[in-house]
């Protein structure tokens, strides 16, 4: 099996679930609070993990905590090889989450331990072993872009996935092979709704595959040769939070295994579609026999 490493967040998050969300200055009764591990990288690494298709490594940040040790706990239960650091005096990184009736959701991300992972605790020989590389926007953007650097160095296919959306530097674009980013961020990247015309946009800039999930109405890929729409599988969804980190991870797992584009992604549209079906991100990340059957 191929290795893919993921670079990037490990939080704990603190879900709220409401009927609606609370206006400016207004006090509310919430229904429930889940608490569980997640984060965008973290989310990842597990997708990956339970895909059953890849060896899934991660590395990353927590504080000196109890959060901290729950977090490299879980990250060992699930089957993920990390190179975790442990950062003192600071905080494991953490969400606040507010899920409305309509499955909707507000997320509130503290940084923590997250935004101090330097370009020094990037363990290159780890990136040498492995044949991908997943990144996010929840760690530092000064190490992103070393990673970025260095796994192209090394001649290994990056993954970026913009999120949450921050500015940087476009020219990074050129060393991205696979750039997927969702409606918003996309939007953001573009400065255009204009699917069309962003997507052109986007190639021009030098991203070899650009790959944007559009929620309910799917997920088109695009790239010199091809373009490729998939729908959305239609399901009751309870919980969308950790929908687009299962989609990246089982798309990026089924394309190391040898699938083809189109076939990755209706791998991850049946995985995240599962996934909006239960409560929470990281324990609602479906196992590979619940995706691949039937």
């Amino acid at each position: 099996m191929k290795n893919v490493l993921v670079v990037g967040s490990l939080n704990m998050d603190y879900t709220i679930y409401v009927k609606d969300f609370p206006l400016e200055g207004e006090t509310i009764y919430g229904k429930s609070r889940f608490i569980q591990a997640g984060g965008k990288g973290e989310n990842q690494a597990v997708a990956l993990a339970k895909s059953y298709l890849v060896n899934s490594y991660m590395i990353g940040a927590v504080g000196n905590d109890k959060d901290g040790e729950e977090i490299l706990k879980i990250l060992k239960d699930n089957g993920v090889k990390s190179h975790v650091i442990v950062k003192d005096g600071v905080e494991t990184g953490n969400a606040t989450i507010t899920v409305n009736e309509g499955s909707e959701n507000e997320i509130i991300i503290i940084a923590g331990a997250n935004g101090k992972l330097a370009v020094s605790d990037i363990d290159l020989e780890l990136l040498k072993k492995c044949d991908i590389c997943v990144i996010q926007n929840e760690i530092p953007q000064e190490t992103n872009e070393y990673v970025i650097k260095k796994a192209k160095e090394f001649n290994k296919i990056v993954v970026y996935n913009p999120a949450p959306y921050r500015d940087f530097d476009i020219s990074i674009l050129k060393d991205v092979d696979y750039f997927i980013p969702n409606k918003v961020e996309f939007e953001k990247c573009t400065g255009t709704d204009n699917l069309e015309e962003g997507m052109k946009k986007l190639l021009d800039l030098g991203v070899k595959n650009l790959l944007v999930t559009l929620g309910t109405k799917g997920s088109v890929l695009v790239n010199k040769n091809e373009k490729i729409f998939v729908e959305a599988n239609k399901v009751n969804a309870i919980d969308t939070v950790g929908a687009g980190d299962t989609y990246i991870g089982y798309f990026v797992a089924a394309l190391a295994s040898g699938r083809s584009h189109e076939l990755a992604m209706r791998i991850a549209s049946k995985a995240s579609s599962i996934c909006v079906t239960k409560k929470g991100s990281l324990v609602s990340i479906p196992y590979g026999e619940e995706v691949y059957e039937g």
